[in-house]
């Protein structure tokens, strides 16, 4: 099959990175339509075929091991590359464009807060309450954002809550032991909120539970590490010079797999603990699962870029470049349409179990890719992407062809 470098178009923009993004937002719809993206309808999941159950099952582990908390990783890693980007671009002109993102991350804030009243799992905010910091590191030396990364990745960061604990918790402390009680699951139907409901929960206590999960987790310590990653990816021109670092990806693929069965060995002997607890066994834990969605994402990096470069595979994936181009805007008609399907307010197809979950995010996913190749034939930006890059300049950009 024929080969080709690094694919460019026009205007300079490296395809790969969108064919990325394109894939990566795939994956997180999988994962959130898994979880019925956060909705609550008022039927439990129930199985509808005599089969299901084995689908449900399969289904769920596939998602589990390849997909959950890997998609994610590259998506975060990509924003950190389009900031380093936009910054460079700036920077060629002589323009300093640190002041303007920071303006762009105010509207992303804004967008992400509205979005996240009608989507629980939104993750726009963080994104952009992350990306300040990202702007303040800009000027800082390689080695030290390297340094940085690795320190995140390794869990440096929730390690120092389990260090001040055991600092100052009492050598001996009496713990009383309660029974965990039973509880039923609610017979069908279940009272769900309402739209008003649902957004007025959303205004407030759907924020404040969403920074504590991203804390208490550890989530939002990992999210800052792929920002500095991409930014550092940026830096070294990888996608720019993608045959140049071929060799060094695939023998990076290679100790990914040995480093994957080492992970997953130690995993096996770590006691089973709450993401809540803080603790040094839940520490272990954590950071190893993070380590393990790490390499598995690396993994499905190095595929997707090395079967990008045979022609075919490209022409073939060029609907899903356009589908990642207005990453943003499909990102929020995703959550948004997966919402309305699934909460009580809407469809109410909250009945339907993981494999029937993941079909329905399939069929619509791609109605989205194809909505996306033909909008981008007349228009040079995706809806959000025009109404953002705008709003940054505070001048009406040219929106048709």
């Amino acid at each position: 099959m024929e080969t080709t470098k690094t694919v460019l178009t026009s205007g300079g923009r490296i395809t790969v990175i969108d064919a990325l993004r394109g894939f990566s937002l795939i994956g997180i719809c999988l994962i959130h339509s898994m979880q019925h993206f956060g909705a609550m309808g008022t039927m439990t999941p129930q199985e509808m075929f005599p089969w299901e159950g084995t689908m449900n099952e399969i289904f769920r582990w596939c998602i589990n091991y390849l997909v959950f908390g890997k998609f994610f990783i590259i998506f975060s890693c990509l924003f950190g590359l389009s900031f380093f980007i936009q910054m460079d671009r700036a920077a060629k002109k002589g323009v300093d464009f640190r002041p303007r993102f920071l303006w762009r991350l105010v509207l992303l804030l804004a967008i992400g807060y509205l979005h996240g009243l009608f989507v629980r799992v939104d993750i726009l905010l963080i994104y952009a309450l992350l990306g300040f910091l990202l702007v303040l590191m800009y000027k800082w030396p390689t080695k030290l954002l390297a340094g940085i990364t690795l320190f995140l990745f390794l869990g440096g960061a929730t390690l120092v809550p389990v260090a001040y604990k055991s600092l100052t918790t009492p050598a001996t402390e009496q713990v009383e032991r309660v029974p965990e009680r039973v509880v039923s699951r609610p017979a069908v139907p279940r009272q769900a909120p309402t739209l008003s409901e649902m957004v007025s929960n959303n205004a407030w206590d759907g924020v404040v539970g969403k920074m504590r999960f991203q804390f208490s987790s550890g989530r939002i310590y990992l999210t800052l590490g792929l920002f500095v990653l991409g930014f550092i990816v940026g830096r070294i021109r990888l996608f720019e010079r993608l045959d140049e670092f071929r060799c060094r990806l695939n023998r990076g693929g290679l100790l990914a797999l040995i480093g994957l069965g080492l992970l997953y060995m130690i995993q096996s002997y770590l006691a089973p603990v709450s993401w809540r607890e803080v603790s040094f066994n839940a520490w272990m834990g954590l950071t190893v699962t993070n380590l393990i969605n790490l390499l598995t994402a690396y993994l499905w990096v190095v595929v997707v870029i090395e079967a990008y470069r045979f022609r075919k595979v490209q022409q073939a994936m060029t609907p899903l470049v356009s589908y990642g181009r207005m990453g943003l805007t499909n990102y929020i008609v995703q959550s948004v349409i997966g919402v309305f399907i699934f909460s009580g307010f809407g469809l109410d197809w909250s009945h339907l179990g993981v494999f029937l979950s993941v079909l329905v995010c399939l069929v619509y996913t791609g109605v989205q890719i194809v909505l996306s190749h033909y909008w981008l034939k007349n228009f040079r930006y995706g809806p959000m992407e025009w109404l953002w890059r705008t709003g940054t300049y505070l001048k009406w950009q040219p929106l048709l062809r």
